[in-house]
Order: C-alpha cells, then structure tokens, then sequence
C-alpha cells in the first residue's frame, strides 16, 4: 500500500495575507478563523513568508524573558507589561516586519511520514504545500496529520 502525500491531506484553499497588510489585521485572522498560521504569498501566489501564534505571542512578550532559563521567580507578570502592545494596536507593523522568511515547505507528493517528522523536528505547528514554482498550494498542520494517522 503507497504512503498517503501531502495532497491528499492538506488544508486549500488557504487563509493568507501579503506582505504589506497590517499586523493588526493578520492578528484578527487568526481570531476569527481558529487557524496555527498565515502564509504571506505575493501577488501571484507565491509563498514569501508565515506568521505563526509563537511569532505574535513573540510581540507582546517583552524581549529580556529570553535571557532567563527560568522564569518560575516572576511573582506578578502583570508588571511585565510590554511596550509593543501599542504598536500591535497601531498600524505601524506589517505582516513583513513580523514574518518568518523561511516557512517548512514541501511538494505536494511528499510523504505524509516525512511531514510529520519535518514538523516534530522542528517544533511546527504548520507546513506549507507549494507548486514547483513556490506557489501556495495548502498547509499542513499538527492536527491534521494526527486526524489522518489517528482517525476523527
């Protein structure tokens, strides 16, 4: 029995934003449509970027946490408060400032078992599918590999 590929379980067509939308509005995508990521693909399609729940979470968290192996000792994390917050809420950050340049990506006939072990290797969330010429064709997540392993 052939393994399944990435076609066949991949999520399309795909919630995506450009490079120049407005990180507000990126932010509001995942909001409303409950999803672990959102390609950045240019005009034609083509996959330039992502921007995942860890790179917004990334935002508000003040940058000095990542200088501590442990922050167990921070009693109240109410005086952490970050000043990015105000610019999160402006319109002054766009999905390309904030993006990662680049996204795990495979073909379409790729092994679903390989898909699963780029993800957990990496620690991802989501893999993008993309055509020989870089275009956006679906995204794979942790979810749906384990619906389609696991059944649900």
């Amino acid at each position: 029995m052939p393994s399944r590929q990435a076609r066949e379980v991949m999520v399309s067509p795909v919630i995506t934003c450009r490079r120049s939308d407005k990180l507000r509005e990126v932010a509001a995508l995942f909001v409303r449509h409950t999803i672990s990521g959102v390609p950045v693909v240019d005009r034609e399609g083509r996959l330039c970027g992502i921007i995942t729940k860890h790179d917004l979470l990334g935002l508000i968290l003040p940058d000095y946490l990542e200088l501590f192996a442990d922050i167990d000792f921070i009693r109240d994390f109410s005086v952490l408060l970050s000043c990015n917050l105000d610019v999160l809420e402006s319109d002054l950050l766009l999905a390309e400032d904030v993006m990662s340049y680049e996204p795990l990506k495979v073909k379409p006939e790729t092994a679903l078992m390989k898909c699963a072990a780029l993800l957990h290797q990496h620690r991802a969330d989501i893999l993008c599918v993309v055509d020989p010429e870089g275009r956006l064709l679906g995204v794979l997540t942790t979810t749906d590999i384990a619906r389609a392993f696991f059944g649900g």
